[in-house]
């Protein structure tokens, strides 16, 4: 009984937090910032359409806020891929029968290229492209691409999912979303917004297997695990960031790259 009170506040925490909420809105503040005044106004338009959100950033919750409702079960696959335990490289043939993020990405890009107007599709695609670069959704399945994983995070138990969705970023200063994803932004470089997903899943995936390494050797961590993944983390933000402003200005401002 104590291992399922265990297992149920496990997966209650990490549906609530997946990629932190505020890492979520930060990435997508990243982006926004990076995209055309064109595209902002329609990722303005298309948010204020749906009703919910008061920005774009904010919207970008949305595919984990709906984790709650049942209705939406079959979305949860397409928020991770998982690879085999030893895999040198993450292949397409890694997405599982019911989907993964790289499908999700896929399916999603080209629903909001057909119907701009799609704020399912454009919610989706922003949430799944920042997923695809949280590292541990680029993980294993055994457990549960670092959930069950735990460890000594600042003197509290902690899982490696948890860490990387919200924990570094609460020592980084991902409270202030808006500020770390102008930040983000200020940081990006044009040159990390190419590639495809494959390529994007496949540098996620260089750095689990990293985190996994240092957490064989090492079940504590604090200021000097932050000191040494922080950068990391904030790398594969800020690239994500530019990935995701380089799709929706295909989308909405087709002459933003000529």
């Amino acid at each position: 009984m104590r291992h399922f009170f265990w297992l149920l506040s496990l997966l209650l925490s990490t549906q609530a937090l997946a990629f932190g909420f505020n890492g979520h809105k930060a990435f997508c503040q990243a982006a926004y910032d990076l995209t055309t005044p064109k595209t902002q106004h329609a990722l303005d338009k298309v948010v204020a359409s749906q009703g919910q959100y008061g920005s774009f950033a904010e919207s970008c919750t949305w595919a984990d806020d709906i984790k709650k409702d049942h209705q939406w079960d079959w979305s949860k696959p397409l928020h991770y891929i998982n690879v085999k335990r030893g895999a040198t490289e993450v292949d397409a043939g890694d997405c599982a029968p019911h989907g993964c993020v790289l499908s999700g990405i896929r399916h999603y890009r080209a629903v909001l290229s057909n119907d701009p107007s799609d704020w399912q599709a454009l919610f989706f695609l922003s949430h799944f492209v920042g997923d695809l670069h949280q590292p541990l959704h680029v993980s294993y399945e055994d457990d549960w691409g670092g959930n069950k994983a735990m460890g000594d995070f600042f003197g509290e138990q902690k899982n490696l999912h948890g860490i990387w969705d919200y924990g570094m970023l609460s020592h980084m200063g991902g409270d202030d979303w808006k500020h770390f994803g102008d930040k983000l932004a200020s940081l990006a470089s044009a040159k990390d917004a190419g590639g495809q997903p494959l390529a994007w899943a496949n540098g996620s995936y260089k750095v689990t297997e990293d985190i996994y390494r240092y957490y064989a050797k090492h079940k504590t961590m604090g200021q000097e695990y932050v000191d040494h993944f922080g950068p990391v983390l904030e790398a594969r933000m800020e690239k994500g960031a530019e990935r995701l402003a380089r799709m929706l200005n295909a989308i909405y401002d087709k002459g933003a790259d000529k």
